[in-house]
């Protein structure tokens, strides 16, 4: 390699790490604004001269001028308002589930202001048409970003009860103080009933609202967990921030641009295995005519004969068959239970499908499956209805689109 391609192969190492390092700043920049309630004083210096003689200098610093300087005014003063800015987010936007648990969404608001404050939160439901579903029992929980990593890891989550948009500071529950650039993780809890179908979703909306803190960073809450309302009137220079409400349009009706409320919804989608489960019987053959008691030696194997009767000897077939018509979920944990009638004595059972491999290994249970277990004696061959002819499958998945039978033959008594 010449010297000018290894220049050239070291510029473009360069500007691939600078670019990395500029998008790694950029994805955790910290929050630098400067903090609400800070006074910010300016001052100027004038010099001139006359007919080459140099003059005093003219300044508005009043507190420490240059030696023989002529003061004029006072240092300009401004006082930085406080931007309320807050910002929604659903990290898990669709989160797939089973029925018969509980779902937790997780949603993560960002403090964007330059000061401290709180939030309260309120859960909408924005469902609609056929294939939805309402998750109960909802539970708000939320856990501060307190050491500024980005993971919930400094501390437990906290219950909160759903405050309504507005409310009131005595019947608020509202979060602890959140400092500027600071984010707070909340998860939003729902029990997803058992019946729920297959692919069924639940949009649930989470909605955050600015609240008055404690304290912010540099004077006193008048009202802590208030809702943080904008300052109206004229702008004052000095003194007090005001409250400047600086956030934007989320997703819920009840919010939009500038009115300290943020919203972002995450979506439940229900992962279910839907079967459907049938037992038919069929007569296979029947004894010969000369002799119809004389009991079948080919059952077992035979191929069903049109018309065949079910009188005493004849040989009959059971089909269970189970259909996961389901759109993605597995059936685990399948087991099915068959007692054989007390009329009739067991012959044979078997698996069967009609698809490409209907019941398979459940990998979750130990051992090799799927288990199918029938009667192995004489004794248990006989049927009484009750504790003989038992058939057993176990350790068996239906996955979705699957079909799975098991078929037994059995001879009439």
């Amino acid at each position: 390699m010449s010297y000018s391609q290894v220049r050239e192969f070291i510029s473009r190492v360069g500007l691939a790490m600078a670019v990395c390092l500029g998008l790694a700043g950029a994805a955790h920049a910290a929050n630098t604004l400067t903090e609400a309630g800070t006074s910010v004083s300016n001052t100027f210096e004038l010099s001139y001269s006359v007919s080459g003689t140099a003059q005093p200098i003219i300044t508005n610093d009043n507190a420490t001028p240059p030696v023989g300087a002529v003061v004029q005014g006072t240092p300009t003063l401004f006082t930085v308002d406080r931007k309320v800015d807050l910002i929604v987010t659903a990290t898990n936007s669709t989160l797939t589930t089973v029925p018969g648990t509980d779902a937790t969404l997780t949603f993560e608001v960002l403090n964007e202001g330059n000061d401290t404050t709180a939030y309260a939160f309120s859960v909408a439901d924005l469902d609609s048409g056929a294939s939805t579903f309402d998750a109960s029992s909802i539970v708000v929980r939320y856990l501060v970003d307190a050491n500024d990593n980005g993971t919930a890891d400094d501390g437990a989550f906290t219950a909160v009860t759903e405050t309504t948009i507005g409310a009131g500071a005595g019947s608020a529950f509202v979060t602890g103080d959140v400092p500027k650039g600071v984010r707070v993780f909340v998860q939003v809890q729902g029990t997803i009933a058992a019946g729920v179908a297959d692919t069924f979703t639940d949009d649930v909306t989470l909605i955050a609202e600015a609240r008055n803190p404690t304290a912010f960073a540099n004077e006193a809450s008048a009202s802590p967990a208030a809702v943080t309302a904008a300052t109206g009137g004229a702008n004052v220079l000095t003194g007090t921030a005001q409250n400047v409400l600086a956030d934007g349009t989320g997703v819920a009706a009840s919010e939009g641009d500038a009115d300290g409320l943020f919203a972002a919804t995450g979506i439940i989608q229900v992962e279910s295995p839907d079967l459907n489960a049938e037992k038919t019987v069929l007569v296979i053959k029947e004894p010969g005519i000369a002799d119809p008691f004389v009991a079948l030696t080919d059952c077992a194997t035979a191929s069903a004969e049109a018309d065949a009767k079910a009188v005493p000897g004849s040989c009959v077939e059971y089909t269970i068959e189970v259909e996961n018509t389901g759109a993605t979920a597995s059936a685990t944990n399948l087991v099915i239970d068959d007692i054989l009638p007390a009329e009739v004595t067991f012959v044979s059972a078997a698996l069967a499908t009609t698809t490409g491999t209907g019941f398979a290994d459940d990998t979750g249970i130990g051992g090799v499956g799927p288990v199918l277990t029938a009667p192995t004696t004489p004794a248990d061959s006989d049927c009484d209805g009750a504790t003989t002819c038992v058939i057993q499958l176990s350790d068996a998945i239906l996955a979705a689109g699957e079909v799975g039978q098991i078929v037994i033959r059995a001879m009439v008594k």
